[in-house]
């Protein structure tokens, strides 16, 4: 029965020379020309006897003799190492290459007398590792093998480099299949070299929720497409148990197309990171339960008082009766009423807390609304106030009690931090290009007019920075009128509840410039007697929300501003609904994506569908923890804002109006 055998070699004349050669000899003879097409081969045929080459693109002979020998199938196959640098090697290298005897390439006379000897060796089952036959032949050193030695000099010092790295380095080919890593590679994928040369990569145990590198790996390499990919740490995947970050970059080197993959495992970061956020989380929560709690305290402090005054005056008048004169009734009965008038604006400041909390609107030139409210409140108290917000006029839509209060606390404690001082007023307009933080408090992107009032006073402590919108919160004397702890607190909700916002920037002994954000859409001309309301009734919106009611909900309030409204609850409702479209067969322009309830990863992949569909399809982000990748990058991933929770008709109303 002949010898099967395999012959492996990128020089194809020396593939014919060998092949011809054995088959001389009466074997049956099936080629290769590198390491990666004889794997392939492999698969399904089991030779006698391998001759393999050890230079060669993509898997070079010394990785294909290793996976041979740890296959179980293949095992057990006579391996013999055909090549010019087996005498530059040297034997002490000649072990590591673990097969069974090496021939040093030469003239092809010479080398049919190795190639027989080789044939004997198997038939014998006589193994010679140490042994290069052919080494007589070759004998001197020419100027050829110098350079060649120096050539391998400088490979295994580029290998000793790539071993020591700490990211994972793979080299893929242009099927996305693993031709060569080291060992960070190996230690991060969890298998062993052998295992791992000549996968797809694709293949591997990757827990990639989007496709990306599924997608590049089709669209780039194989599609000849070029571009890179950065899997980033904020946004990892997960490949067996680790958490990668990665680069796939494709290299070109002339008419072949390849990649390098550059891993990072960030486990231990990562996990550190999200063990940092779930402390944030827990002590924004006990911190917002320590305002509950203060809060409560001050509330039913407030309330204890006022119905002792209710009830201590209405009992005397029960105890006393007839026995009282008219003119006693009425002063207990005055006493009674006018704390249950307190008690009554006690709970009306209470209710300013609800997102939902009612609101009158109408249409005010702001400018002129301040500049009364400044009037008004300096009349009644002490201090100077220099107002700069004459020269444009904007008109927005507030509830003029509501604001007028809210800007009240404002000045009442910057004329209690500076009572000496001058107070300055002014009013401007702010576009916010992109969501930022400022002073430690949310501000989203939006067209809004800005109210800042600023004192030269004592400052606020760093420390407290954080407590001043706590309710009952206070570093002064507790006030002797009920429900004043609550002022900064009533700012924020009000402001909140108009869809604005408030910061606070202020520095120990230079004084404090508290800024409210009221959303503005135009500006008003003199003699308007008031703006067009903004007509929202061509808007055409998409609701995706897991939550039914929140989705019941957000659907009102869309429709109560106008706006046509189409609801989903995941990704096959949300296409569909892109798809059927509106009863006169129109798509939707926009759409409200919900990340709450749901993977960050999957709102994006929504976000990516909708676009195939509806390429000008403008999708806002919405829900979700603001520390969230697809909130912090929110363009990034393909969304044009964001709508943090719990928003309100006017939260609704800003990124409905600006897109």
């Amino acid at each position: 029965m002949a010898i099967q055998t395999l012959v492996v070699d990128n020089n194809p004349v020396l593939l014919k020379a060998v092949s011809t050669l054995l088959e001389q000899e009466g074997c049956q003879v099936r080629v290769a020309s590198n390491g990666l097409d004889a794997l392939e081969i492999l698969q399904d045929y089991y030779p006698d006897i391998v001759f393999t080459d050890l230079v060669m693109p993509l898997v070079g002979g010394d990785k294909l003799c290793k996976i041979i020998r740890k296959s179980p199938k293949l095992k057990n196959i006579f391996l013999v190492v055909l090549s010019a640098i087996v005498l530059e090697e040297g034997e002490k290298n000649l072990v590591n290459l673990d097969c069974d005897v090496c021939i040093a390439k030469g003239d092809l006379q010479g080398m049919r007398a190795d190639l027989q000897e080789a044939l004997s060796l198997f038939a014998r089952q006589t193994r010679e590792t140490g042994r290069i036959l052919g080494r007589r032949r070759r004998g001197g050193e020419s100027e050829s093998d110098s350079v060649l030695g120096e050539l391998l000099s400088e490979k295994y010092h580029l290998k000793e480099i790539l071993e020591n790295l700490s990211e994972g380095i793979i080299e893929l080919n242009r099927d996305g299949k693993i031709l060569s890593l080291n060992q960070a590679a190996v230690k991060i994928l969890a298998g062993s070299m052998e295992d791992l040369i000549g996968l797809p990569f694709s293949s591997l145990d990757l827990h990639d929720s989007s496709g990306k590198v599924v997608s590049w790996l089709q669209d780039e390499l194989r599609g000849n497409g070029g571009q890179s990919l950065e899997i980033t740490d904020s946004d990892p995947i997960r490949i067996g148990g680790s958490l990668v970050s990665a680069s796939f970059l494709p290299v070109r080197e002339e008419d072949s197309l390849f990649a390098i993959c550059i891993l990072r495992d960030i486990t231990r970061e990562y996990k550190a990171e999200r063990q940092k956020r779930e402390f944030d989380k827990a002590m924004r929560l006990m911190k917002k339960m320590d305002a509950m709690s203060c809060m409560a305290g001050g509330v039913a402090h407030d309330f204890n008082n006022l119905l002792t005054v209710i009830c201590g005056n209405l009992e005397l008048i029960n105890l006393v009766g007839d026995y009282a004169n008219q003119a006693e009734n009425v002063s207990l009965l005055e006493n009674a009423k006018r704390a249950a008038s307190v008690s009554v604006d006690l709970v009306r400041k209470i209710s300013c807390f609800s997102p939902f909390g009612m609101i009158s609107r109408q249409d005010v030139v702001i400018e002129d609304f301040v500049a009364t409210v400044l009037g008004d409140f300096f009349k009644r108290n002490p201090g100077r106030c220099e107002f700069a917000g004459r020269t444009e006029r904007h008109r927005i839509s507030i509830d003029s009690e509501q604001i007028a209060i809210a800007l009240n606390n404002v000045l009442q404690n910057a004329v209690e931090a500076d009572v000496s001082g001058t107070i300055a007023v002014s009013i401007t307009n702010e576009i916010v290009d992109a969501p930022s933080i400022r002073s430690g408090q949310y501000l989203p992107e939006g067209n809004f007019v800005r109210i800042s009032v600023r004192d030269t006073g004592r400052g606020i402590e760093s420390e407290n920075m954080i407590r001043v919108f706590d309710p009952y919160f206070s570093t002064k004397q507790r006030s002797k009128i009920k429900g004043m702890g609550l002022g900064l607190t009533i700012v924020y909700s009000t402001l909140r509840n108009h869809g604005g916002y408030v910061t606070i920037q202020s520095e120990r002994g230079k004084g404090t410039d508290v800024s409210l954000y009221l959303p503005f859409y135009e500006s008003a001309r003199d003699g308007d007697a008031e703006s067009p309301a903004l007509d929202l009734s061509r808007r055409r919106i998409l609701l995706v929300e897991h939550d039914e009611q929140l989705r019941t909900i957000g659907k009102i309030m869309l429709e109560y501003l106008g706006i046509q409204t189409l609801t989903a609850e995941n990704r096959v409702e949300a296409e569909s609904a892109v798809k059927s479209g509106f009863a006169d067969g129109r798509p939707p322009g926009m759409a409200i994506l919900s990340l709450a309830g749901a993977e960050g990863n999957d709102g994006i992949e929504i976000c990516r569908t909708l676009h195939q569909l509806v390429p000008t399809l403008k999708v806002v982000v919405s829900g979700g923890d603001l520390l969230e990748p697809a909130m912090i990058h929110y363009k990034k991933h393909g969304f044009v804002n964001i709508l943090p929770n719990p928003y309100t008709l006017d939260d609704l109303r800003r990124v409905v109006s600006v897109l």
